[in-house]
């Protein structure tokens, strides 16, 4: 017989730490957001409810004879619609990390699954919907296993942000680049070709936890002219989210974090961080300088990232979710995923959505949508995506000597650590394609 216990505060949970890795470890997809470590850091930086504020842990552990058998991290969300009061629950992880899931040995996870329905189920009252993310078809929570009966709740699901991961079976980097689509190619060796003519290219990569702090310094340097800062997308959107990737960078992380940075005449004008976990290594973060957008940089940081999984013998190169139309042209393998929701009859919530379904049926036209081809989000803020035009004139990257000088002093302290440090010609030399045919570049200062 499975026992569920519900803990409130990770810190009630702390004599399962080990349990809880080692479960990991064993279970079907092992990953470094299920860790014990990863769900503190989680908790204590978490940007949409800083300091625990309208949010409350549900820890679901389940023990079989004394000893656990499984476990899902899940989060109450308070809120107050027309004046009242309302939860919701659902995972404790937010989209920028890997489905999300029930953690259990194999041949326990359908009896851990249903155990965890039985005790949400049989707390109704405390809740008027659940709610799952990015739900693929091996999940064991939707569709719920067979024994859970939902006939009494309104069941809601629709598509999620898909998952894109390149399976390594490519011995160099060369090999690799050699088996993308010559289209694709040629465009990713004249863009580099480019940009290494535009000026002097350097790259600066570690992993380890006594430099990559600087390095994520030099990273944040290169936010405020990125896309994903005009989106509200970049880390430094939130002191709180600052510091979740800072913990990250700590070397009680099961998952190890790299950072890698390319420097443009002394300036970052590109960055990749990952993380590996056993035989994988995930894409974290990436982010470019938009001024420099003609000489795709960004793709220059996906080239470096997928040496690091060749080189460091990863099988897999998780790019996590979302732009699955861009990933596919890196070889991505894409899993489709769903959203899941579970209302309680009778609640708030419940009768907000089906007056929401009854609008859409009445009054709103479904247009058959096209496949996605682009970045919605980049070309909401931008207006365009200007990335495929050739590289003419490149604008002078201007800043100011303070900032100069802060760049210099953490470019030194990276440096004394250990890493790989590429100059422009050894960069040169790593790239699986030939870089001596380079067009003159010319400079116009940046307005």
């Amino acid at each position: 017989m499975i026992e569920v216990r519900c803990f409130h505060a990770l810190e009630e949970a702390e004599t399962l730490r080990e349990e809880v890795n080692a479960l990991n470890l064993a279970s079907t997809r092992p990953d470094p957001f299920s860790t014990f470590e990863f769900f503190e850091n989680f908790i204590r930086h978490d940007e949409c409810f800083p300091g625990g504020r309208g949010v409350r842990l549900w820890f679901l552990a389940a023990f079989l004879d004394g000893r656990l058998a499984g476990y899902l991290a899940l989060k109450q969300v308070t809120q107050k619609i027309l004046g009242l009061r309302t939860s919701q629950i659902g995972f404790l992880v937010t989209h920028d990390t890997d489905r999300p899931h029930v953690v259990a040995r194999p041949e326990r996870l359908s009896q851990v699954s249903e155990a965890f329905y039985a005790y949400l189920l049989g707390r109704k009252q405390e809740w008027s919907f659940l709610q799952f993310q990015q739900q693929d078809d091996t999940s064991s929570l939707f569709p719920p296993p067979a024994a859970v009966d939902l006939k009494e709740y309104l069941v809601r699901q629709w598509s999620s942000l898909e998952n894109g991961t390149i399976h390594i079976r490519w011995g160099t980097l060369r090999e690799y680049f050699c088996a993308l689509q010559h289209k694709f190619r040629s465009n990713v060796s004249r863009q580099m070709r480019h940009l290494l003519a535009a000026g002097n290219v350097e790259l600066l990569a570690s992993s380890d936890p006594a430099i990559t702090p600087a390095l994520f310094e030099l990273y944040r340097c290169i936010e405020p002219h990125s896309w994903q800062s005009k989106a509200n997308a970049n880390i430094g959107r939130h002191p709180e989210r600052v510091e979740y990737v800072k913990g990250l960078l700590d070397a009680r992380q099961p998952m190890r974090v790299s950072i890698q940075v390319l420097l443009f005449n002394g300036i970052p004008v590109a960055g990749f961080i990952s993380g590996a976990f056993k035989q994988g290594l995930y894409a974290l973060n990436m982010a470019y300088d938009e001024r420099l957008n003609r000489l795709a940089p960004g793709s220059a940081m996906l080239l470096m990232g997928m040496r690091q999984a060749i080189d460091g013998r990863y099988t897999f190169f998780n790019m996590l979710s979302g732009f699955g139309y861009y990933k596919v042209r890196w070889l991505a393998e894409i899993t489709e995923t769903r959203f899941a929701q579970i209302y309680r009859v009778g609640s708030l919530l419940f009768w907000r959505r089906t007056l929401g379904d009854w609008k859409r049926r009445v009054f709103t036209a479904k247009p058959k949508k096209a496949p996605v081809r682009f970045n919605p989000i980049r070309r909401n803020v931008n207006g365009h995506e200007d990335g495929q035009t050739e590289p003419d004139m490149i604008p002078e990257l201007q800043i100011s000597p303070e900032e100069r000088a802060r760049i210099a002093a953490l470019i030194a302290e990276a440096r004394k650590g250990r890493g790989e440090f590429l100059s422009k010609a050894e960069l040169a030399a790593v790239m699986p394609f030939e870089t001596q045919r380079i067009p003159k570049i010319k400079m116009k200062r940046a307005l």
